[in-house]
């Protein structure tokens, strides 16, 4: 096998990685997101509504420790690792923090949304739906980023150091 054949299978298991983890938020998004829009157009009844609501509610909680613990490890180790060995790659680094920092603060607003009397929630809803929809652009807009920086990344470093890279970004 070619170097380059290695390099293009670690860098397709990496980005497939990358890719579930996004993909497990993008969908979470997108089932909050059309559940948020039934209750909008009045599709679910007053005791499903508030059903939806507290499961949304417990879903959002735990997104939010997901996100937080991955951005932490990203931000904190790998990110660190590759401003440190290409200092030309902090503008999409910063880039990348800032996407981490909306969603975070998206999703806390929309936590904080569900936590709201059901009559304070109904007068938001329009809201509430439209920020649900846009997490789905910013979550991919953040995955295509993510995804072209660590394939510069790996073709930028010889092999061997390569693997030892991987496998700490396999690690978070």
């Amino acid at each position: 096998m070619t170097s380059d054949q290695t390099r293009d299978e670690q860098t397709s298991d990496l980005i497939d990685q990358v890719h579930h983890e996004h993909a497990h938020l993008r969908r979470l998004f997108d089932d909050l997101a059309s559940s948020f829009a039934q209750i909008a157009a009045g599709d679910v009844g007053e005791k499903n509504q508030s059903d939806v609501v507290s499961a949304a509610s417990e879903e959002l909680e735990v997104a939010l420790d997901d996100m937080l613990e991955h951005f932490d490890q990203e931000e904190e180790v790998f990110f660190v690792e590759i401003e440190r060995r290409f200092p030309d790659l902090k503008p999409r680094i910063e880039s990348l923090v800032e996407a981490h920092e909306e969603m975070t603060r998206r999703t806390r607003w929309l936590h904080k949304q569900l936590g709201k009397s059901a009559e304070k929630l109904s007068r938001e809803l329009e809201v509430v739906v439209d920020v649900l929809n846009s997490m789905a652009q910013l979550i991919d807009g953040h995955t295509q980023e993510e995804t072209a920086l660590f394939d510069d990344v790996l073709q930028k470093i010889p092999e061997g150091e390569r693997r030892g890279l991987l496998e700490k970004m396999r690690q978070i």
